[in-house]
């Protein structure tokens, strides 16, 4: 019998929580291939003591989650994600998320795998089109990693993917809009430059519809900014020649 399961057989908890811990653990072994393996089943058991002999202590450590992703594009999904990396939880903002993630199994994955089942279903990639913006915003005191690994991933890269890093008070304050935080993110970017943007005006826009209005304005920024330069230059140019005269 494989010494990890036969380790958890005198243990109390549930089914559910023994298979996550079992893939957890799976997946680690698959990372540190260079260990020896006589370690592992070692490695095993005082992972699996932590995690499941507390009983429902271990459960809440699982469930709880310390690092958020939101993705959006037109769909709105924010990825709830626990202290070993995998989704616990996945939310939808708009329909169109709503949608992806009723199609697309989400939980109990690492959240790569769970970015590269949505990326690669077609429930999510008929919104990936040419003109379409794709963005990732991280909340967690590890974004730095986070952010690293999605922006390496070859698939993403293939979509132009933008990656983005936020805080835990935007993303409270963006559920109080019933938006992700990625989008409101985007939606306090594009208030710097255009002050009449509402909250319901973001909604029904897509990341990239947000982003071209952000270009757009910020260019229209700069050459405003140019323009009132080169008038002043102009200005105190003619001041002096009055002078010389």
């Amino acid at each position: 019998m494989n010494p990890i399961r036969k380790s958890m057989e005198n243990i109390q908890a549930s089914e559910e929580l023994k298979q996550n811990t079992l893939r957890y653990l799976h997946e680690q072994q698959q990372k540190n291939r260079r260990v020896r393996f006589h370690y592992a089943p070692a490695y095993a058991v005082a992972v699996i003591c932590f995690l499941l002999l507390v009983g429902t202590g271990g459960y809440s450590v699982y469930r709880k989650p310390v690092s958020y992703i939101s993705v959006d594009v037109n769909p709105s999904i924010e990825l709830n994600i626990n202290c070993f990396g995998t989704v616990v939880s996945a939310v939808a903002y708009n329909d169109d998320g709503r949608n992806i993630i009723e199609q697309v199994p989400l939980k109990n994955v690492s959240y790569m795998e769970a970015i590269d089942r949505m990326l690669k279903d077609e429930s999510c990639n008929k919104y990936l089109k040419k003109d379409a913006l794709l963005v990732f915003t991280v909340v967690s005191d590890q974004s730095e990693k986070i952010v690293e690994e999605l922006s390496g991933n070859k698939l993403f890269q293939s979509y132009g993917a933008l990656t983005y890093t936020s805080d835990s008070a935007c993303m409270h304050e963006a559920h109080q809009h019933e938006m992700s935080f990625g989008k409101y993110r985007t939606y306090l970017e594009l208030l710097e430059y255009d002050k009449s943007v509402t909250i319901e005006d973001c909604h029904g826009m897509t990341m990239g519809e947000m982003h071209d209005r952000i270009a757009s304005c910020s260019h229209n920024e700069q050459t405003e900014k140019k323009q009132s330069h080169h008038s002043n230059s102009q200005g105190s140019h003619g001041s002096k020649h009055g002078c010389d005269d």
